[in-house]
């Protein structure tokens, strides 16, 4: 009756029925089994769909969906119930009617039994009834099936290319070009499996290429290919020499990549030549492995599933050996899926192994590490600048003006900068309230890019954009934030009316780094919009250990490239970034800043160095005076007069408490003897 009162929209009807129904102690298996008995599955399904929205009851109905999931889950897995099912199939009208939507339910859990029984031609009554109830699972049972196929006697591999062929889904061309071009296939299997596949609509003559094109779409997780995508686990097929057809049940999460690599591998089998092939299963197992750290998989325990994730190198050890350009192709396909942590594993990986030229020399019409520059997450702009400033490499490439400044504004990046650009004040007032809710430290607005780039200190450079306005300011907007130095990788999120969001998902389809969003919405949709900006790789933020370890592998970079002669870089552009960074560090990290800002060879950078010597005290005035000596001695006297002045009566003063540092600015400065000699003459009387 709870289905009835649901689907009439009766919800205090509804809830005394559920109610009743749940306190009666109903376990879940009890309960799927009530609704697959009586035939009510398509009416349950109905009944869900309207129920979740109604007034007061929606958890309820929640709750009934949750359960009955679960229980057909149980039920249907039941290896016991399977076995009985199938042998129904050859029993009344009614027994195979049931038995049908049982073994419908159980999906690819039914393969093994339905298979075994289609290959045993003792009934042929039974053996229909498994093929028709095989085709009736559609692409759940392609994955066991596919496992199996290449295994079997030639009369059920027949059998099974029909099957196939009939179910119509084409993940399964490659195992059927497979075996139509094994030279142990027998003749009869060989044109059965080439009809299947062509009828698929298979074209190619290459096996190999076409498990590495399954393989892609695997990483590229196709929810086609995921046979349960809501529960926590899914099985894994293999052909047992004892057990016959077995399905490993891993998590879900590791399913896609799990298959994705037993692809490539038998595209490298047939291929050991394969680029692509190696390219995916690297970046599988690279992905396969950051997952299993998350979910703290350890594959040396024992179990099947442990089995199945053992491997005989580490992915980060594999992705090293296979050289610069694989691990640069798996960078790529790690762009395209936008996977933020598989993006920061290749460029580690592409580091440990390429050479400058290869780097930034585009190949297959693209140069994944500079792309990285463009990308939405600030940790991957970074990690990728860094990369390339320590190859510092001998020719110009496409972007270079923008890794100096990346690693500039790491190195005096205090929390999360965003900015809103909005046409009144209070739209800019109310925008800037809601995103500084959301994770960001601070946000400064304006009416335009040129107004918010008024209100930066010089070398600062935006984490996030919120533009609102209308279609032609939006626009506007955009292109002159993709020009700015302070914005030109900075996610944007665009907060749009309900007419024109769609425009803005047309308009900027190709760039990941702008997300349209309803302002309508709730603040949850819009920290996922901006999640989706960002590339979802952990919010804005970045921890204080974190920006700490960044900001010091910027600086060692930075002074690379200040040591270096490689046209790609212009360390000037680090000038004014350094300096704002000079006036808050402190410590070690101040002493790192100076040493760099003193091979910046321009008069503003000794002019600053040479004001923070003065007004210092301690042992950071005599470091900071040293930094001035070294700026000097490379690049001359560029002091004003005021600044010299200053020094020499610093020197001159007797309780100023003048340390070697400034001697040797002073020296270096070049200035007159005499003001030496004043220092020494008074030692004489």
């Amino acid at each position: 009756m709870a289905l009835h009162y649901i689907l009439i929209a009766k919800p205090e009807l509804v809830q005394s029925t559920l109610t009743a129904l749940f306190d009666s102690g109903i376990t879940d298996s009890q309960l799927a089994n009530l609704i697959d008995t009586r035939g009510l599955r398509e009416r349950v399904d109905r009944a869900l769909s309207r129920g979740r929205g109604l007034a007061d009851v929606g958890a309820l109905v929640e709750e009934l969906e949750s359960r009955f999931l679960a229980g057909t889950r149980i039920t249907s897995r039941n290896a016991h119930r399977i076995e009985e099912a199938v042998a129904e199939l050859g029993g009344t009208m009614r027994q195979e009617m049931v038995a049908r939507t049982r073994l419908v339910s159980s999906g690819a859990f039914a393969t093994p039994a339905l298979l075994a029984t289609l290959a045993d031609g003792r009934n042929p009554k039974l053996s229909r009834a498994a093929r028709g109830v095989l085709i009736e699972i559609k692409r759940l049972a392609i994955a066991p099936l596919c496992a199996a196929l290449p295994h079997l006697d030639p009369s059920t591999q027949r059998r099974v290319c029909e099957i196939l062929t009939e179910i119509g889904y084409p993940s399964s061309q490659a195992v059927l070009l497979d075996l139509a071009a094994n030279p142990s296939t027998t003749s009869d299997v060989r044109a059965a499996a080439q009809r299947a596949y062509e009828a698929l609509g298979g074209t190619s003559t290459d096996a190999s290429s076409q498990y590495a094109a399954l393989a892609r779409q695997y990483f590229d997780q196709a929810p086609a290919l995921i046979p349960y995508p809501r529960d926590a686990e899914n099985p894994v097929w293999h052909l047992d020499p004892l057990h016959g057809l077995v399905g490993v049940e891993i998590p879900t999460s590791l399913y896609c990549e799990t298959m994705a690599m037993q692809c490539a591998t038998r595209a490298l089998t047939l291929d050991p030549s394969s680029e692509l092939a190696l390219a995916i299963y690297v970046a599988s197992d690279l992905r396969r492995a950051i997952t299993m750290r998350a979910l703290d998989f350890d594959s040396s325990s024992e179990g099947p599933a442990a089995d199945l994730m053992a491997t005989q190198h580490s992915a980060a050890f594999l992705a090293t050996a296979s050289g610069s350009h694989i691990a640069q192709l798996a960078l790529g396909y790690a762009i395209d899926a936008s996977d933020v942590a598989l993006i920061r594993a290749c460029i580690e990986a592409v580091a440990a192994n390429a050479s400058p030229s290869a780097l930034v020399t585009p190949t297959g019409g693209r140069a994944p590490m500079i792309e990285c520059l463009l990308f939405a997450d600030r940790r991957v702009r970074f990690e990728a600048a860094a990369v390339l400033a320590n190859a510092r490499p001998s020719q110009s490439f496409r972007q270079d003006v923008l890794v100096v400044p990346i690693l500039t504004a790491m190195v005096h990046s205090v929390g999360t900068l965003g900015g809103v650009i909005a046409t009144t004040e209070e739209d800019r007032q109310a925008l800037a309230q809601r995103i500084g809710g959301l994770g960001v430290s601070a946000v400064t607005t304006g009416a335009s890019m040129s107004e918010l780039e008024a209100t930066l200190k010089p070398g600062q450079t935006l984490d996030l954009v919120v533009l609102q306005g209308s279609h032609e300011s939006v626009s506007e907007a955009i292109r002159a934030i993709r020009v700015s130095r302070s914005s030109a990788t900075s996610p944007v999120v665009i907060m749009s009316s309900g007419s024109d969001a769609a425009v803005y998902a047309v308009e900027y389809e190709s760039d990941a780094r702008v997300s349209a969003f309803l302002a309508s919405a709730s603040d949850d949709q819009l920290a996922r919009s901006i999640e989706s900006a960002v590339g979802a790789a952990g919010g804005l933020s970045i921890s204080d250990e974190d920006q700490q370890r960044f900001s010091q592998i910027a600086i060692d970079a930075l002074r690379r490239i200040a040591d270096s002669s490689s046209p790609a870089f212009e360390i000037r552009h680090a000038e004014a970034g350094l300096t704002v960074a000079l006036g808050s560090a402190s410590g070690a990290t101040k002493s790192s800043i100076a040493s760099v800002l003193a091979l910046v060879p321009t008069a503003t950078a000794q002019r600053s160095l040479a004001d923070a010597a003065l007004s210092a005290s301690g042992e950071d005035q005599g470091m900071l005076f040293v930094a001035v000596a070294t700026s000097a001695r490379s690049f001359g006297n560029l002091l004003q007069q005021h600044q010299l002045d200053a020094i020499r009566a610093f020197i001159m003063d007797p309780t100023g408490g003048a340390t070697d540092g400034v001697g040797q600015a002073f020296g270096a400065l070049g200035l007159s003897n005499a003001d030496v000699v004043r220092l020494i003459i008074p030692l004489q009387k």
